[in-house]
């Protein structure tokens, strides 16, 4: 059946030429890097599916780490968990990233920003993702953590180095090695300053305290430390960046947003769908699944292209449009299913402080395109410099 399947490479440089949806020939391709998912509709079932499991493991051993605690930690987390033993490593940091917890902190945010804000010149133009994206988000883990603001850079540079290993790029393996090593040490040393000191109402304490009542052993506490340290930033960062610039370069949109802040929500979400930090979330079936008439045997690698379901005809009208009244609009940037984004409340409200800071103090604010720069890296939207002049 693979031969009848049109070609695609959804890692190649050019693969966002294809404007989203489906090819003429259908929803599923096949590559060099294994089957692609084009269409909304098929890549929320395949999402959904758990005969599909992460692939991230997989993408470490095809990259030679496999053995040691980097393999250990990936094979025992909870991205890799299912059933039952997902749902307990998922519920403790759900506590911290759900709803009522992410509108606690909209003042602590608020707080954050006008703080890392006072580094910005309004007299020439500035580095806005260095000054303010770049920064927030690892603010923020220091805070649900309870870790010392000074240790937000290590934070951010541990997240941003470890989770390089989806930009697809083998010579970054010794360093991505050398990063976890890093992370273990700095959160063996934090765990241990926190039981000394006594434990507080923070992330990392709630789960010493679990594995002090016995639900946690010990190596699933730090399992879980490490998962919540390494995604707690590089992501956020760029989808921050990408928030911004879009915003900022569609004057009529960010008027709008400027007279009006009920709407940066959804303004918000609308970039998520044009604009995906994941571009492609990967998966391998642990069986012969038939997917849309073709079977994919046991062990095969299945991308799904996020960029492209977010702008598949069949789903979004007018789908390469910025349309900020867009009814049921619900990207798939997060995932969805079992295993989707927990810290996606968390993410989306940094992004809505930030775009409310800007429209409160710099609503003529512009993208000084001279010095921005928008990149693509193994699927993945990235932000490689952003610069605003913030009073024209």
């Amino acid at each position: 059946m693979t031969t009848t399947l049109p070609h695609f490479e959804p890692f190649a440089p050019d693969a966002l030429v294809h404007p989203g949806g489906a090819l003429a020939e259908g929803p599923l391709a096949h590559g060099s890097a294994g089957y692609t998912v084009l269409s909304f509709e098929l890549a929320t079932a395949v999402l959904r599916d758990s005969r599909f499991r992460n692939a991230s493991l997989q993408l470490m051993e095809d990259f030679g780490i496999k053995e040691g605690p980097v393999r250990d930690f990936r094979a025992d987390s909870v991205l890799m968990a299912e059933g039952p033993r997902h749902l307990r490593l998922r519920t403790p940091l759900a506590r911290f990233m759900g709803p009522a917890t992410v509108e606690n902190i909209r003042d602590v945010l608020r707080g954050i920003i006008r703080d890392l804000a006072a580094d910005l010149d309004p007299a020439a133009p500035v580095d806005f993702h260095g000054v303010i994206d770049r920064r927030l988000p690892a603010r923020v883990y220091c805070y649900l953590a309870g870790a010392p603001v000074e240790d937000a850079p290590k934070v951010a540079s541990l997240s941003e180095r470890t989770l390089s290993l989806l930009n697809r790029d083998p010579s970054l393996i010794p360093d991505i090695l050398e990063a976890y090593d890093e992370l273990f040490a700095y959160l063996r040393e934090l765990v241990a300053r926190k039981r000394a000191q006594g434990l507080g109402e923070d992330m990392l304490s709630f789960l010493i305290g679990r594995h002090d009542a016995g639900k946690l052993n010990e190596k699933e506490l730090f399992d879980e430390a490490t998962a919540m340290l390494e995604a707690s930033s590089v992501n956020t960062t760029h989808q921050a960046g990408l928030v911004v610039w879009t915003l900022l370069r569609n004057r009529e949109i960010w008027q709008r947003l400027v007279e009006d802040h009920t709407l940066i929500p959804a303004a918000i979400t609308e970039v998520l769908r044009l604009y995906p930090r994941p571009g492609v979330i990967s998966r391998i079936a642990t069986e012969d699944i038939d997917l849309n008439g073709t079977v994919i045997p046991t062990g095969s690698d299945v991308h799904v292209a996020v960029w492209s379901a977010n702008r598949d005809p069949e789903r979004f009208g007018s789908p390469a449009e910025f349309v900020l009244e867009r009814e049921n609009n619900q990207p798939l940037t997060f995932s969805t299913g079992g295993h989707n984004c927990l810290g996606q409340g968390l993410a989306k409200v940094e992004m809505e402080e930030v775009v409310r800071y800007l429209a409160d103090h710099f609503p003529d604010a512009v993208v000084v395109e001279d010095g921005t720069e928008i990149g693509q890296a193994g699927g993945r939207w990235l932000v490689k410099s952003l610069s605003v002049d913030l009073r024209p």
